[in-house]
């Protein structure tokens, strides 16, 4: 997996690297902006690697069309894009603001080649990330005034730092000085990886939604959210000229406001109708509530909208009624597995906006797992939106049925399609390790570690020597045997025994003791928590 994030001027690039710590190929491309044209500057850091999956990151203030421009080169570079990501969103995962099950209001402050861009997100604790605003400046003393200026406005909870301007604790101490950020939480932990290290865990956050406008009210009390339908994160127009605006004119305001408007225009059929303001009438407003003379303009007439299928409620005059909804079954149902998570594809009736997903776990000996069972309804631009419908519900048996609801009076095939997904084995992670008593003697343990309880079938362990790790039991020495029992889950189970005297690298492999071919084989999913090789301790 690569992560990408092309800014104006540089493009970096992160890869998986040892101890949960990404490295980093950073690009000097001077002549060339990678948001404005990012082929040249991908197939000049990418060419060695077509056929990789890759997170992309863009800019929050990016417009859609550089979003476009960017999925277009890194596929025609031969790259599989798996996911594109605000960078301010990435940088909050990069320090766990997400997963932190609160409410927050964060700001970002990611320094880039030549701008510093100041992104104010509220976190859900649903995963859902809101980019409230976005805006860039210009790097310099004008920028550090623009981050006070923020930070008075947005009242946030914590500021997180990115980018390698911040690795200078010089830096850093500007932002924790200002009088605006006294008392706050600032974090400021590998802020030149933050960006590509949150890329690269975007696979670990399968519910994770990104949205854009205002975020919903915060409380101590249950309330209804302001909008029931959050949108999908749009990047904001990009502002021709970041470094000042005209007076009086908000530039947050601004792209707020053209966020909204292409809202409006994907959404013409909302059913939500604005409810005229209500005036109780007093003594003096006879005037008020008279009709307006004849004489006066005739008010020009009302648009005629149709209400979104499925509204409640009469129609208002002038409008068509809402046709009936029917549910039809989709095409080409599938699934992949994604350890715990499953993602859900199929194919869209032409004139369905929206689908009804229902799922019933089939493992009746899973528990703490959630509810047995779920209905939802997944919206077609989200859908498409985020590659498809990922559903967190564990390894276990899954009867899922997915049906899309058209308003096409012509369907006559009603129903929905339904799939049969078998369980995943448990998982049973094992670590070994070598140490040597103060006699001299060397012992080596296997701790083995199981997420859901299960039934451990006889495992052996075999001692293989060279550079290459055994792949069966003909490939080294059986040293030990584990007999088959009941592994809790989270419930480490721990064996010792003597470990053979031997020069060179040493693997120690635990394997089924029935084989590859028996059915014992089929029962766990057995994995090393490391590959290496073992080392003294």
């Amino acid at each position: 997996m690569l992560a990408v994030i092309s800014g104006h001027g540089i493009t970096r690039v992160g890869r998986a690297g040892q101890d949960a710590r990404p490295t980093m190929t950073v690009t000097d491309h001077t002549d060339t902006d990678a948001v404005a044209d990012p082929a040249i500057a991908l197939t000049a850091v990418l060419a060695d690697a077509a056929g990789a999956d890759v997170v992309l990151g863009l800019p929050a203030t990016a417009g859609r069309e550089e979003e476009d421009r960017l999925r277009g080169a890194a596929e025609e570079a031969g790259l599989r894009v798996r996911a594109i990501l605000p960078a301010p969103v990435a940088v909050a995962l990069h320090y766990g603001a997400i997963d932190e099950g609160v409410d927050r209001t964060l700001l970002v402050v990611d320094q880039t080649a030549a701008t510093v861009e100041l992104t104010v997100l509220a976190i859900a604790p649903d995963l859902t990330a809101h980019i409230v605003s976005a805006r860039a400046e210009r790097v310099g003393d004008h920028a550090l005034a623009a981050t006070a200026r923020e930070l008075a406005e947005s009242a946030p909870d914590a500021v997180l730092l990115s980018g390698e301007l911040y690795t200078a604790p010089a830096r850093r101490a500007e932002i924790e000085e200002l009088s605006e950020a006294q008392g706050l939480t600032v974090r400021c932990a590998d802020p030149e990886l933050a960006v590509v290290h949150g890329l690269l865990l975007r696979e670990d956050f399968g519910l994770l939604r990104v949205t854009t406008g205002p975020a919903p009210a915060r409380s101590r009390f249950p309330q209804p959210l302001a909008d029931p339908d959050p949108q999908p994160w749009r990047p904001f127009p990009e502002d021709p000229d970041p470094r000042g605006e005209p007076d009086g004119e908000d530039p947050r305001a601004t792209g707020l406001a053209a966020s909204g408007a292409a809202r409006e225009r994907d959404e013409p059929a909302r059913a939500e109708r604005t409810v005229p303001e209500f005036h109780e009438p007093g003594p003096d407003s006879a005037s008020a509530s008279a009709p307006a003379p004849a004489q006066t303009a005739e008010p020009e007439p009302e648009p005629d909208l149709e209400p979104a299928p499925g509204s409640a409620g009469s129609p208002s005059p002038g409008l068509a009624p809402a046709p009936a909804l029917r549910a039809v079954p989709v095409t080409q149902l599938q699934y992949l597995r994604r350890d715990d998570h499953l993602l859900v594809l199929w194919a869209w009736p032409d004139t369905a906006l929206t689908a009804r997903v229902r799922w019933r776990r089939e493992d009746s000996t899973a528990t703490g797992d959630g509810p047995r069972e779920g209905d939802i309804s997944c919206r077609r631009r989200t859908y498409e939106h985020d590659g498809g419908l990922e559903l967190a519900l564990g390894r276990g048996a899954i009867t899922l049925t997915v049906e899309a609801l058209v308003a096409d009076p012509a369907v006559d095939t009603e129903g929905a399609a339904s799939l049969r997904i078998p369980a995943e084995p448990p998982v049973v992670e094992y670590a070994p390790a070598l140490r040597r008593r103060l006699t001299g003697a060397r012992v080596a343990t296997v701790t083995l570690t199981a997420r859901t309880g299960c039934d451990l079938p006889a495992l052996r362990v075999v001692h293989g020597l060279g550079r290459y790790r055994p792949t069966s039991t003909a490939e080294g020495t059986v040293v030990h045997e584990i007999p088959a029992q009941r592994l809790p889950a989270g419930t480490p189970l721990t064996v010792e025994f003597p470990f053979p005297g031997a020069k060179g690298p040493s693997w120690l492999v635990c394997f089924p003791a029935g084989g590859p071919d028996t059915d014992h084989d089929r029962d766990i999913d057995l994995r090393p928590t490391a590959l290496h090789r073992l080392r003294v301790t």
